[in-house]
C-alpha cells in the first residue's frame, strides 16, 4: 500500500542515532523509514516533500491559554525598554470593555525594578488598568484599580502575597503573588468565546515554532484565570485542538483533600476527548526568588531570616502526594527554591511508587548539591525552563541581588542533574517566556542568550555564559525538547521518528546538530499525526 508522505532528506530520528534520508508516512503513521524502503512506496498520490526531518518538539511546561489572551490584548511581551511600554500602552486601544488589561511586563525595565500606579495612571488615566507580569507572579495596576480593590497603605498584606511598598510604606502599584487577587478577582473573566479564541491563537503559534503537543501546567481556575478545563472541552470535541495536550489539573491551595474527588472525575471525562488527556496534577510548592516567594534553605542575600513562602506545610505535601500517587496521577510540582526543590522531593520519596510514574518538579532554579543525585534516583523528572539560564539584565537586576554566592554556584544545575543520572525535559512557561525550542536549546547548551530574543539585547547576556559547567551537549538538549518533553507530557510516542510512531514531525531549514547557531535554525513546516498544521 503506496504511502501518503514521503520526506526525503536528512532525517533525524531521534537524538541519539544516526539521521537516515527518508521517513513514509501513511494514515498518519510512520511506517518506513530510509531511501529505499520509502521510495518503494511511492505512487502517483504520494507527496514527496524535501527538507531536514525531525521530531517535533513539545513544550513540557507552558500556559497556552494565558499567553494566545495575551496576544489578544495589550501585550508588551516582544517589547524591552520604559519608552516601547509607554508607546505601546498609549497606543492600545482596549475596546468597550471597563477595564483596560495587558500583559508582559519585566519588571528591569523601571527604575527600582518595580513599576508605580503614578506611571500607569499617566498613560491610561481614570479607567482601572491591570498588567500582568511576564512571569504571571504579579500585577502592575493604576489607583483607579487600588480604590475599586479598597488597597491603601495601611491593608495587609494577604496569606501567599505581598503588597509593595515604598520606603514610606505607601502601597506602590505593584501586587505580588496572591495580593494579586485583590484586584484580578474585579476583573470580569473572559467568556468562553475569548478563551477558546485565545487557545486557537496560542496553538496557531506555537505550531510555527514546531511544536506538536504540550502540557498545560494549569487547568483549573487560578491566577485569575477562569476554569481551562471547559474551554479544552469545546476545542477538542469541536475537533479544534490539532495539537496534542495533557493538562495538569489545578490543586486548588485553599480547599482540602476532598477535591481529589474532582480531579478524578475530571481525569475520567476527558478519555473521551481527542488529543486531550488530564493525567497530571500541578502543586504550587513555592513562588519565584525575584520577589523573594521562592523557598530558599539559606536567607536570601541581605535579608536575615527571608527565607520565601512553602504554600503547602511540608507535612500536609506529604499527604497530598501520597493521596495523588495512589490514585495513578503524575505529580507536577512547581519548585524554584532549593527548599521547596527539597520538600516536594521528601514528599515524593515517602508517595508510593508506580514504575509509569511520570512525577516532575517543574523549573529548580536552585538545588542543593545533596539533593542533586534524588531525582534520578527517585525516577522524578526534571522539568527545566532552559531560557532563563542565562546572564540576561532581568537576572542580573531582579534576581541575582538576592542569591548568595553559594545559591548563585547551584543555579540552574542542568549539567549536574544530567550527569547525575535525572531525566530531563524542557518546557517553556510561556508566556513567562519564549515558546520556541530551538532558542531554549541555545541556552541549555551555551547558556547565553540568543541574538533574536528581544530580552537580551546586551553583549553580556550574548557572550557571558551563567554557569558554562552546568551547559548540556546539543543531544541532550534536543532530546529533552523532543522525547524528554513528551515523556513528562505522558504523549507516548511522540518524539521519535521510528516505524509504528505517529507521524508528529517538523521541517526545518538547517540540520540542528551541525547549525553554526541554533537559535537560527527555522520551521517551516509542523505535521501532526501526518497533517500539516503549519507551513
Amino acid at each position: 500500500m503506496a504511502a501518503d508522505l514521503v520526506f526525503h532528506g536528512v532525517v533525524r530520528r531521534d537524538a541519539y542515532t544516526a539521521p537516515t534520508d527518508a521517513v513514509a508516512v501513511r494514515n498518519g503513521v510512520v511506517v518506513a523509514l530510509g531511501r529505499g524502503a520509502c521510495d518503494a512506496l511511492v505512487d502517483r498520490g504520494t507527496e514527496v516533500v524535501e527538507g531536514v526531518v525531525t521530531p517535533g518538539f513539545v513544550d513540557a511546561h507552558a500556559h497556552p491559554v494565558m499567553a494566545g489572551l495575551n496576544r489578544l490584548r495589550c501585550d508588551l511581551d516582544d517589547l524591552h525598554s520604559l519608552e516601547d511600554y509607554r508607546r505601546r500602552i498609549s497606543e492600545h486601544r482596549p475596546g468597550d470593555g471597563e477595564w483596560f488589561l495587558g500583559s508582559g511586563r519585566y519588571g528591569d525595565v523601571f527604575p527600582g525594578g518595580f513599576p508605580s500606579a503614578a506611571e500607569l495612571d499617566r498613560l491610561v488615566g481614570e479607567r482601572p488598568a491591570v498588567l500582568t507580569s511576564h512571569d504571571a507572579h504579579g500585577v502592575w495596576v493604576n489607583s483607579a484599580a487600588l480604590r475599586r480593590a479598597g488597597i491603601d497603605d495601611t491593608t495587609p498584606d494577604p496569606a501567599g502575597g505581598r503588597i509593595h511598598r515604598d520606603e514610606h510604606g505607601h502601597a506602590t502599584g505593584f501586587l505580588m503573588e496572591s495580593a494579586a487577587d485583590l484586584v484580578t478577582d474585579l476583573v470580569p473573566k473572559p467568556g468562553r468565546a475569548e478563551l477558546v479564541d485565545a487557545l486557537l491563537e496560542a496553538q496557531r503559534y506555537l505550531h510555527s515554532l514546531g511544536i506538536v503537543g504540550w502540557q498545560d501546567a494549569a487547568v483549573g481556575e487560578m491566577l485569575g484565570m477562569p476554569d481551562l478545563f471547559p474551554v479544552y472541552r469545546e476545542a477538542a470535541e469541536s475537533d479544534r485542538l490539532t495539537a496534542k495536550v495533557t493538562g495538569a489539573l489545578w490543586w486548588n491551595l485553599d480547599e482540602d483533600l476532598t477535591q481529589v474527588d474532582r480531579l478524578l472525575q475530571r481525569r475520567a471525562e476527558a478519555e473521551a476527548w481527542p488529543h486531550f488527556q488530564a493525567s497530571a496534577v500541578k502543586i504550587m510548592q513555592d513562588g519565584v526568588c525575584e520577589n523573594l516567594t521562592a523557598a530558599v534553605i539559606d536567607h536570601y542575600h541581605g535579608r536575615p531570616g527571608e527565607r520565601g513562602l512553602s504554600f503547602v506545610d511540608p507535612e500536609f505535601l506529604g499527604l497530598v502526594v501520597k493521596r495523588l500517587a495512589a490514585e495513578g496521577f503524575d505529580l507536577h510540582l512547581h519548585a524554584v527554591g532549593d527548599r521547596a526543590v527539597r520538600e516536594c522531593l521528601d514528599a515524593l520519596e515517602a508517595a508510593p511508587r508506580h514504575p509509569d510514574a511520570r512525577h516532575q518538579l517543574a523549573h529548580l532554579d536552585l538545588i542543593d548539591p545533596a539533593d542533586v543525585p534524588r531525582p534520578a534516583a527517585l525516577g522524578v523528572i526534571a522539568n527545566i525552563q532552559p531560557l532563563w539560564a542565562r546572564e540576561d539584565q532581568v537576572l542580573v537586576e531582579t534576581k541575582l541581588p538576592y542569591l548568595t554566592d553559594a545559591q548563585r554556584r547551584h543555579h540552574f544545575a542542568f549539567g549536574s542533574l544530567r550527569a547525575a543520572g535525572a531525566e530531563l525535559a524542557m518546557g517553556s512557561d510561556w508566556p513567562v517566556s519564549s515558546p520556541n525550542p530551538l532558542w531554549g536549546m541555545h541556552v541549555a547548551v551555551h547558556r547565553t542568550a540568543p541574538y533574536g530574543d528581544p530580552h537580551a539585547q546586551d553583549d553580556h547576556a550574548r557572550t557571558v555564559p551563567l554557569l558554562p559547567d552546568e551547559g548540556i551537549d546539543v543531544a541532550t538538549a534536543f532530546h529533552a525538547a523532543t522525547a524528554g518533553a513528551a515523556r513528562a507530557a505522558r504523549l507516548d510516542g511522540t518524539g521519535t521518528l521510528r516505524v509504528g510512531a505517529p507521524a508528529d514531525l517538523v521541517i526545518l531549514d538547517q540540520d540542528p546538530f551541525e547549525a553554526a547557531d541554533l537559535a537560527s535554525v527555522t520551521v517551516l513546516a509542523t505535521y501532526v499525526d501526518g497533517v500539516a498544521v503549519h507551513h
